[in-house]
């Protein structure tokens, strides 16, 4: 028998205002006015606020007295500091499922998703591939804490995989070159290798900010459009 989860009133404001951010529907450092959000899904203001707070935590919303909430404003620096964030946690990962895992299974694992990412035919699937390769290492390194300072990342995360697979004018849509790197983590797994799974996931750490620095100047500049 099939379980139907109730969704809350508050998930679902949340989902509703995250998706908006995270889509960037929302302009980085527009403010987010507990008044019109009420109006704008017919619900009190214990929801709105409840989801805000939730925002807040997660690192996609800003909040000043006095002013109220807002969404977070992205720079080169955040973008810089995100992934420099994200490389230490990934770092912890594969040296802890290099040591309590089984390599081979993972191998295979990883493999899987390899070949799904080179099958995959738009952006979105192909980062989905990507996330769970990174999650091989993260569920074999069998360390909760570690697993639950990751999603803290989660949102800012999801605005930089956003902008990565923005279609802008003059972008390189050739996506599945990024595969290589996964090809070397897949070796490196095989190999027992701790020093080069790291290398590679450096490797397109820093390929792919290529990308997101494009696309972000090019979402500042259309703002200043507007």
């Amino acid at each position: 028998m099939a379980v139907i989860k109730r969704v809350s009133l508050v998930d679902q404001v949340y989902e509703k205002i995250r998706r908006r951010i995270i889509d960037l529907e929302a302009p980085f450092g527009s403010k987010l006015n507990v008044s019109k959000l009420q109006e704008e899904y017919g619900v009190s203001s214990t929801p709105v606020r409840e989801a805000l707070n939730r925002l807040l935590n997660e690192g996609l919303i800003a909040f000043e007295n006095n002013v109220g909430a807002s969404v977070v404003d992205i720079t080169e620096r955040d973008v810089i500091e995100i992934q420099e964030l994200e490389a230490a946690y990934e770092m912890a990962a594969v040296r802890y499922a290099m040591h309590k895992g089984d390599r081979e299974r993972m191998a295979e694992e990883i493999l899987k998703f390899i070949e799904d990412y080179r099958l995959s035919d738009n952006l979105r699937d192909s980062c989905t591939c990507i996330r769970r390769i990174k999650d091989v290492f993260y569920r074999n390194a069998k360390n909760q804490r570690l697993a639950s300072k990751s999603t803290s990342l989660s949102g800012v995360d999801d605005i930089l995989h956003t902008l990565f697979t923005m279609q802008t004018p003059g972008k390189d849509h050739k996506y599945h070159s990024g595969i290589t790197y996964f090809e070397k983590i897949h070796e490196a797994v095989l190999e027992n290798d701790f020093a080069k799974v790291c290398d590679a996931l450096d490797e397109h750490r820093a390929w792919s900010r290529i990308h997101i620095l494009r696309n972000l100047e090019y979402v500042k500049g259309q703002m200043k459009e507007e």
